[in-house]
């Protein structure tokens, strides 16, 4: 299991950015859908944008679910891949499997409740959020074919999360190569009605996305079965260990609140931009999908940060886990500020790309324009969000997630947009704003959690920690 090696034993630059590539590869991938539609649906005009923009934050609730136990799963299959390295017993390897199973089958039975309810109740989500009626039936068009489709769509997370856990990320990004490539070809044939497809509008859009991820999904779920990379979908190991049912329960949930955080809280800025306007509204879609296209390389690292600190946490190895941060910090921050100042100097012609009303690209220019310098302190934040998922702390990051999205975010927003009547500018700034006090109440946390770890010198899994890396760390 060289990977594994590597991992616990190799050059942390090397590891992390081993890591790390192909997930920003896989996650600039995975943008591409929300841009293709973006680009395809703009050229139904600004109605349609607003559709899909406030389409996304409910889309992104649905996925914070199923990646909230993806990540439960991968911390714990990171763990065990430490420990069972670390005492070479058969018992500890098969575990792996085990977690593999047990986790499909409760993402499996979680997406048959988010589908119904979600198809029910989109129309008066929807209704929430605008009052337009071409934005409304689009929107409800869009979303529901995108419930319909979870089963189909949503398994692949388990497969991603396991490898990514073994160290293995060059793989899932090949899949999500192929879902992208599938996804870009039938965007253009669905919704404008080339070739043999009808003429399908924004449910082209949807449909184009639901079959490009299920094809993912299946083949995915195939390569699991047949145990292609070394983890297995076993289902003789489908009898349900609440061991494990409640440890996936027990990390995965605050990883879906934290990341429903984020969801809810565009949820209720969407609604907050909707009130002063399409074009106001069409400028921040756009915006805000750029921006986590350029947090792209910040959440890839800290995948990666959080594989490395899971897996020598898991394994007893102290000193890695700190050392992780500040040799992340090296490898990622260059590449975080030439995103910062591209987007600074180009951020006009990129706004054109996707729309040629001027109103538009004039307010979506100033919004990049805002926030481009302040990426580096997304970054730091994610990192450290990276460190606590893999030392099982997903509820402090849950409550990070929490302040960050609700008492940063909107209330920033609130008191710029409305209560200084600064507008859409005032909207804007929330962002920066957010981004710094973010960063500064993760850190501090984070300081107390070390003292706490030194001090404490964590037992993981009965595995005690490696006296020699600790002396180095606490000494």
């Amino acid at each position: 299991m060289k990977k594994e090696r590597n991992i616990l034993k190799g050059d942390l630059k090397k590891v992390i950015l081993m890591l790390s590539l192909p997930v920003m590869i896989s996650n600039l991938l995975q943008s591409t859908y929300n841009i293709t539609d973006t680009f395809w649906v703009g050229k139904l005009g600004s109605y349609a944008i607003a559709a899909v923009t406030i389409s996304f934050p409910i889309v992104f609730l649905i996925i914070s679910i199923s990646m909230g136990i993806g990540v439960g799963s991968s911390i714990l299959i990171a763990h065990a891949v430490g420990k069972a390295f670390k005492t070479k017993k058969e018992k500890d390897k098969k575990e792996v499997d085990i977690i593999v199973t047990q986790s499909f089958v409760v993402l499996f039975f979680l997406l048959i409740i988010v589908s119904v309810l979600g198809f029910i109740l989109t129309p008066y989500i929807v209704s929430f959020l605008s009052s337009d009626i071409n934005v409304y039936q689009s929107a409800v068009i869009y979303l529901r074919t995108i419930f319909v489709g979870l089963l189909l769509m949503i398994p692949y997370y388990i497969f991603e999360a396991a490898l990514r856990a073994i160290g293995n990320t060059k793989t899932p990004m090949k899949f999500v190569f192929m879902s992208v490539l599938i996804n870009v070809i039938l965007d253009p044939l669905m919704i404008f009605g080339i070739g043999p497809f009808p003429e399908m509008g924004i449910f082209g859009a949807a449909l184009a996305t639901v079959i490009s991820r299920a094809i993912a999904s299946f083949v995915a779920i195939y390569h699991l079965i047949k145990n292609t990379y070394g983890i297995k979908l076993d289902f003789s190991f489908i009898r349900p260990r609440m061991d494990i049912i409640k440890d996936l329960f027990r990390l995965g949930i605050p990883t879906s609140l934290e990341m429903s955080s984020i969801s809810i809280s565009v949820f209720i800025l969407t609604s907050m931009v909707s009130s002063l306007g399409t074009i106001v509204l069409a400028a921040f879609g756009i915006v805000t999908r750029l921006f986590s296209f350029f947090m792209i390389p910040s959440l890839g690292i800290s995948v990666a940060v959080s594989t490395v600190v899971a897996q020598n946490f898991g394994a007893g190895k102290l000193k890695r886990i700190f050392s992780s941060l500040k040799d992340s910090t090296i490898v990622g921050l260059p590449i975080i500020l030439f995103i910062s100042i591209i987007t600074f100097i180009f951020s006009r012609y990129i706004l054109s790309a996707f729309t040629t009303d001027v109103d538009v690209i004039d307010l979506g220019t100033s919004f990049l324009r805002i926030i481009s310098p302040f990426i580096a302190f997304g970054f730091g934040r994610h990192l450290l969000i990276g460190f606590f998922r893999g030392v099982k702390r997903t509820d402090v990051a849950m409550v990070i997630s929490i302040v960050h999205n609700f008492v940063f975010r909107l209330s920033g927003a609130y008191i710029l947009a409305f209560v200084l009547g600064l507008g859409a500018i005032g909207l804007w700034w929330s962002y920066p704003i957010m981004m710094i006090l973010g960063l500064i109440m993760t850190y501090l946390i984070y300081l107390k959690l070390k003292e706490k770890i030194k001090a404490d010198k964590i037992d993981v899994n009965e595995i005690t920690l490696e006296s020699q890396a600790e002396e180095k760390v606490i000494g």
